[in-house]
């Protein structure tokens, strides 16, 4: 039997799973972390790991390729320490990139075009013709246009205002404040200094429910972060000259939050040709079996 294997690693696990020639998963290991930045050996020690685990337990049957989708990847000289290392320790060749792309490939078939991930953060991410561009995806700080962080920040400032200008506290400050158990707007900013990112971007969701309810501000903060994440995929298909592309979208707020689903995709049609839409579930590791499909095709 022939097979490929996939690695999909970031900051928190490494997965890496085998799939044979029809696309079917047969084996699968996890592991820790396995962006560099965190701790360089501890990383590749999880990399190498989760491979070698599967090529032991298959020791009969035949590898074609190694695709790598690893979270800091692009850093520095990072994918070469990567492809070194599984070079040296495992002596296989194996090809390196972010994870972003091995997991634009997964959903699309091996097709190129661009990835939108909305959850906590927020980034667009597309290939073309073996070119690469991202818009998006500067941190909690910088942007992450039309994430779950950005959509609860506004909400937040909203409520800071409504305090300074002695405004009534609207229903999604008060649903706010009795989520977060505070009874001043005084108290909110303790919770935005000593909480972690998901945290406040779990407050996203109360933002969601209401502007589907019909709630106005809610519905504009939305509305806006939605459009302010199309443009982002607006910027990748242009940098990228796309005449036309498919869209992956992964995380809970571009699948789950309709009010920014609808402005996005209602912003991207005017301004760009869009194939479809995905937004199916699947493990980001498959991506390589595509690839490789997509290289033993080209060669014959």
């Amino acid at each position: 039997m022939k097979y490929i294997i996939g690695v999909d690693g970031g900051g928190t696990k490494t997965e890496a799973t085998a799939y044979d020639s029809d696309g079917k998963a047969i084996r699968t290991s996890i592991k820790g972390f396995a962006n560099l930045l965190n701790n360089k050996e501890k990383a590749l020690e999880n990399i190498i790991t989760a491979i070698k685990e599967i090529i032991d337990e298959l020791e009969n049957h035949e590898l074609c390729g190694v695709y790598l989708g690893i979270s800091g990847s692009e850093v520095g000289n990072n994918a070469a320490i990567i492809r070194e290392n599984i070079k040296d320790r495992l002596g296989i060749e194996s090809v390196v990139m972010h994870d972003s792309e091995i997991a634009l490939k997964a959903m699309l078939k091996g097709k190129d075009g661009i990835l939108v991930i909305a959850g906590t953060g927020s980034v667009a991410f597309g290939v073309n013709n073996n070119l690469t561009a991202r818009c998006g995806g500067w941190g909690n700080l910088l942007g992450d246009e039309g994430s779950g962080y950005k959509i609860a920040i506004d909400a937040i400032k909203r409520m800071i205002f409504e305090e300074e200008n002695d405004l009534s506290p609207s229903e999604l400050s008060r649903e706010i404040m009795n989520e977060l158990q505070i009874s001043s707007v005084d108290e909110i900013t303790r919770f935005v200094y000593s909480s972690t990112k998901d945290k406040i971007a779990s407050l996203a969701e109360i933002v969601a429910r209401l502007g589907e309810s019909g709630n106005e501000i809610a519905y504009e903060i939305l509305t806006n972060e939605g459009i302010e994440l199309a443009k982002t995929v607006s910027n990748v298909y242009k940098k990228l000259g796309f005449k036309s592309c498919s869209i992956a979208l992964v995380g809970g707020v571009i699948k789950k939050a309709k009010v920014v689903r609808k402005a996005f995709e209602d912003y991207i049609k005017e301004k760009i040709v869009v194939e479809e839409f995905v937004d199916e579930e699947i493990s980001p590791t498959i991506g390589a079996y595509y690839m490789n499909k997509i290289k033993d095709e080209s060669e014959v």
